[in-house]
């Protein structure tokens, strides 16, 4: 039954005025028998009622009231439902964050075990499901990867049902990366003595590491290019320059990737 799961039905009782008092507080319901109540039988000679709207008439009788009081009036008189094919189908878990992780750090989506739930219910809501999302998980301030046991966030007014009532999000937490590009880097020359003209003289680099690396004021210091001009004498050459970096960081772009270089006399 998809709608409604459940509808409201004013009654009028008359009875002891102690005992319908009673009754104010409590939670009346009023129960249908598919198979016996419908105007016409809709299962057949199978043994399940088809999929499809019906009316289904709302008796007195159905209702539980102390013996001394007696319904008068049920309103409304009637209750439309909509019968579907209850379906099963496999969905991805999907876990939602809430804060921050601490900064310079960020958070990769969470793996999960197991990676996907089997889910049962009416053919239409399943066709709109594309993952089951579990419980958000705080991620505020963390540093570290960590493991947390968590709820999947099944409305229980959906229809909807798995035999999983919880999972284990894999949550990855990794220093923030960037990329970030530098002007000016100078070039230097080793193995040799001689008086050396290097055009051009610097080069522009992009690297590729953790934030709180490259957004150290200091760290342009730890840059530098160098060429190897053992055993070279007088003369012309062309030449690569090799880029040197700190421990974590990424060349991703060096330009100018050739220099030319002149040894003189």
């Amino acid at each position: 039954m998809v709608s409604p799961d459940e509808a409201d039905v004013e009654i009028h009782v008359k009875g002891p005025g102690a005992l319908i008092k009673g009754l104010g507080s409590q939670t009346l319901i009023c129960r249908v028998d598919l198979y016996t109540e419908l105007a016409s039988d809709p299962a057949g000679s199978s043994h399940f009622i088809r999929p499809g709207t019906y009316s289904i008439p709302l008796m007195k009788k159905r209702i539980a009231i102390p013996r001394k009081c007696t319904i008068t009036d049920i309103t409304p008189n009637f209750v439309t439902i909509s019968l579907e094919e209850k379906k099963t189908d496999t969905f991805p878990v999907k876990v939602p964050y809430q804060g921050k992780p601490a900064a310079g750090y960020t958070a990769l989506p969470a793996e999960t075990k197991p990676e996907t739930v089997a889910v049962t219910g009416a053919a239409s809501r399943l066709e709109d499901l594309e993952a089951i999302r579990t419980k958000p998980v705080d991620i505020t301030r963390a540093r570290e990867n960590f493991k947390k046991e968590l709820p999947l966030d099944i409305d229980p007014e959906s229809g909807l049902s798995t035999p999983n009532k919880t999972v284990i999000a894999l949550v990855a937490i990794e220093k923030k990366q960037i990329t970030k590009t530098f002007a000016d880097i100078p070039i230097e020359t080793i193995n040799t003595e001689k008086r050396i003209v290097i055009s051009p003289d610097r080069m522009e680099i992009t690297v590729k590491g953790p934030a709180n690396i490259l957004n150290n004021s200091g760290v342009r210091e730890q840059f530098n290019g160098s060429m190897d001009l053992k055993g070279l004498g007088p003369g012309v050459y062309v030449r690569r320059a090799v880029i040197n970096l700190p421990v974590g960081l990424i060349l991703e772009n060096a330009e100018p990737e050739i220099f030319t270089v002149k040894i003189e006399p």
